[in-house]
């Protein structure tokens, strides 16, 4: 209002004002903020223009809520609750499942990506209004509350929200925290103008006023709570009229019935009634309006009729004027000839019209003016000729067969509708223009991929009658061609993606399960066991320095392992603990490579 954001209060449907009361709802502002008070279910909501709070009580409300507001539950593991019951990591995307009912201004719930691994999220910048959380303006308060939860909510807007005045919440919310304990912070003035507070022109803002300003009303109401609020309030040397009003006065004025104040002297027209602000009793005084004596009238024109309408400039008064009755008019009697109509000429600043006879033509007894249509079959378009003006008794009916377009672009078909003359292009398939505008026809079901791209397919669906186009991308995972055993590298089935047909496999523990045996005694249920399985790095290669061939060996063997124990059952009912090893960890461990000769040499021995 007046280049000023103005919040506004409603109670079903209508605006009402602070102060108003009705069913057990109460309506009040305190500086910035508009409260609605349930005191019979101890409800308070507060809303400032950004931020927007409902407080409950616990002993009414405990297990009793969801929403996007969260559980009340006092544990904020549960917050992000889906309608169905399921708790997510993210409260965001919770959100868009809690949906009002017939609410086109809110969005569903996203669609899922077909994107199998999502892209990293570039790093966000920190928004240089989150850092005034941390910095000396809110000093003072960073003892008292910990800024860090306002400053983390700061960033997330700002990463996610383009608006940078969102993230003016974060700050209004801390700063209000940090007044709750008697901390005075003046932010505002520090956000480079991104943050602004707008008060009507006959009040200034102040970070931390009081909550219970001087006002001209006596049996005002102090807020309870701590004593400062940020908002706007009366310049020094005026008073507030009252606790829900935002006129400031230099002295206390009249209050008329409908709640409106007036300045002593001030003088008023209501209800047509000349009305005073009393200077010394600031009563409102008020006498009758009265009206200069009106001119007589008289109205000489057929059809016109004396009437008392109300004054523009005097409301309060009517006056006498002349205004135009058809039904006072006389009756005409005039005739026409066979194929002739009667028309009404009304002429300007007349009441009654005139009459007169105009050609045209008769259809079926029916009176068609000149270039009007006339109905016929639906084929053709049938009109009153100019021509049947030469003959009173002749009657010229123009017609023209209709020529139906029968062309129809790809994806669709003519079809003609019974009872019509022309048909209409009905969609039969959908249509994929490619980035070189070529145009591809898919059927129902069909998919199709573009040449060169095999990671973008196109499928044709039908919902509620409409073919839609899917637009199916399929993202590949990460590949390093290092974890494929030689010449094992392929395309995906779908020619999208290179994958391994054969995975090396490292080497790991194993996990098994055995029933042990030992001297006639066996474990009475299976024992887990492990081992080590796997390939480690070894080679095989000549060195031209060494002029000889250089050997790499590796195990894959435990380098951690502990003594477990069980207890064993035996045959003749006794019991006999006994003792293994179980493998913790493994990994890949050198070892002495044996040179060929060698072995040639121990098999030769082994031969013998």
């Amino acid at each position: 209002m007046n280049g000023v954001m103005t919040n506004v209060m409603y109670f079903n449907k209508k605006i009402v004002q602070p102060g108003f009361k009705k069913d057990g709802i109460y309506f009040s502002t305190l500086g910035i903020n508009m409260i609605v008070e349930i005191p019979e279910i101890g409800a308070t909501i507060t809303f400032s223009g950004l931020i927007f709070s409902v407080k409950l009580p616990y002993s009414k409300f405990g297990n009793n809520t969801e929403g996007q507001c969260g559980t009340c539950t006092n544990n904020k593991a549960d917050e992000c609750r889906l309608p169905s019951g399921k708790i997510i990591s993210s409260c965001p995307q919770m959100a868009h499942h809690w949906l009002v009912g017939n609410n086109t201004s809110c969005h569903g719930v996203p669609p899922p990506s077909h994107v199998t691994t999502p892209p990293p999220r570039p790093q966000c910048k920190v928004p240089e209004l989150c850092k005034i959380i941390l910095s000396k303006v809110f000093a003072e308060c960073h003892d008292v509350i910990p800024p860090e939860p306002f400053f983390k909510g700061c960033v997330f807007d700002g990463c996610r929200i383009t608006v940078e005045s969102m993230q003016c919440s974060s700050l209004e919310m801390y700063a209000t925290e940090c007044a709750s304990r008697g901390v005075c912070i003046d932010w505002r003035g520090k956000t480079n103008n991104t943050c602004p507070y707008n008060c009507p022109a006959n009040m200034e803002y102040k970070p931390c006023g009081s909550i219970n300003p001087a006002t001209c009303e006596q049996s005002s109401v102090d807020h309870p709570g701590y004593g400062v609020t940020e908002g706007c309030f009366c310049p020094e040397g005026t008073t507030l009229l009252s606790e829900h009003s935002s006129i400031c006065v230099s002295e206390c004025s009249c209050r008329e019935p409908n709640g409106v104040y007036r300045e002593p002297g001030e003088k008023w027209t209501t209800n047509c009634q000349e009305c005073v602000c009393d200077r010394h009793t600031l009563r409102v005084q008020c006498t009758k309006h009265v009206c200069s004596m009106p001119q007589q009238k008289t109205c000489y024109e057929p059809g016109y009729v004396p009437v008392q309408v109300q004054i523009p400039e005097d409301p309060c008064c009517t006056r006498t004027e002349c205004y135009c009755n058809t039904s006072l008019c006389p009756e005409a009697t005039h005739q026409c000839l066979e194929g002739q109509e009667i028309i009404t000429v009304t002429q300007p600043g007349k009441c009654c019209p005139t009459f007169e006879c105009r050609h045209g033509c008769v259809v079926n007894e029916t009176y068609y003016a000149p270039g009007a249509v006339i109905p016929s079959g639906p084929c053709e378009t049938c009109t009153c000729s100019e021509s049947s003006y030469s003959s009173l008794q002749q009657v010229a009916v123009k017609c023209q067969p209709v020529i139906c377009d029968t062309y129809c672009p790809m994806g669709y078909k003519y079809a003609v509708e019974p009872g019509k003359c022309c048909g209409t292009c009905k969609a039969v398939a959908c249509i994929v223009i490619t980035e070189d505008n070529t145009t591809h026809v898919l059927k129902i079901g069909e998919y199709w991929h573009q040449p060169g791209n095999n990671c973008t397919a196109y499928t044709c669906e039908k919902h509620n009658g409409q073919f839609i186009t899917v637009v199916v991308k399929k993202t590949c995972p990460y590949f390093n061609p290092d974890d494929c055993e030689p010449n094992t590298i392929k395309l995906s089935d779908d020619g999208c993606c290179r994958e391994c047909s054969t995975a090396k496999t490292g080497c790991k523990k194993h996990n098994t399960t055995t029933v042990i045996k030992h001297r006639g005694c066996v474990s009475p249920a299976p024992v887990e066991m492990t081992y080590c399985e796997g390939s480690c790095d070894a080679y095989s290669r000549y060195s031209q320095e060494a002029n000889m061939m250089e050997h790499k060996c590796s195990c894959c063997q435990e380098v951690q392992t502990s003594i477990r124990k069980v207890t064993l059952r035996c045959s003749d009912g006794t019991h006999l603990d006994h003792s293994y090893t179980y493998v913790d960890q493994c990994s890949c461990v050198g070892a002495e490579c044996i040179p060929q000769d060698t072995v040639n040499q121990q098999q030769q021995t082994g031969n013998i």
